[in-house]
């Protein structure tokens, strides 16, 4: 397999996943902000020109974190990361489900309001994003088990998604709050992470 990402992007996600699991294959880094997701041989990969992507042995495509997500545990079931029970399944799809509702309208008008309206408006596209991203940072950090993984006692597809989420909140300077900042602290803690951490620019 081939999972590709864009490093301090949503990809970050799956790629926490990727090295929890122990997938079989490789990580090949593109670089967004260079423009190289609108190249034609990336496109040829995904035409939606982002990241993440992951390319099966086969040579089926999927994409979308999700999916990926779901892939990822079926090629590695012995990690769990979609957990121990059907329930647990559920829980973690119900994050992963949740969080890709909210990155893309609450994060990305704060990390690039010029995307979503013309210069005047930029200041107070950024505002309301800002203020949709600390709400969906608090609705996490109330959600979450005080001092465990998001679902079951071991960390699952949730605790990466999540995870990426609170990196975010660095990034905009906001209050991840202290579940959620504890959930990171002990997910890149993980020895199996160290190195997707290293070459993400990330410490524990």
């Amino acid at each position: 397999m081939i999972l590709w990402v864009s490093t301090r992007t949503s990809s970050l996600a799956c790629r926490l996943a990727f090295a929890l699991a122990g997938a079989p294959g490789e990580v090949r880094e593109i670089s967004l902000r260079a423009g190289e997701g609108r190249r034609p041989e990336f496109l040829a990969i995904n035409p939606k020109g982002q990241v993440p992507v992951l390319q099966l042995a086969d040579g089926a495509v999927v994409t979308e974190t999700p999916a990926i997500m779901l892939a990822l545990s079926d090629s590695a079931p012995g990690a769990a990361l979609f957990g121990a029970t059907p329930a647990q399944r559920w829980a973690v799809m119900e994050w992963l489900a949740w969080l890709a509702w909210t990155v893309p309208g609450a994060f990305q008008p704060a990390f690039a309001p010029s995307r979503f309206g013309p210069p005047p408006a930029e200041s107070a596209i950024r505002e309301a994003a800002l203020t949709r991203a600390q709400a969906a940072l608090d609705f996490a950090n109330a959600r979450l088990p005080d001092g465990a993984w998001a679902v079951g006692d071991a960390p699952t597809a949730a605790d990466c998604a999540l995870a990426m989420l609170a990196v975010f909140a660095g990034f905009l300077n906001l209050d991840p709050g202290e579940r959620l900042h504890a959930l990171r602290a002990r997910l890149f803690a993980l020895p199996a992470l160290r190195p997707t951490l290293q070459a993400e620019g990330f410490a524990a």
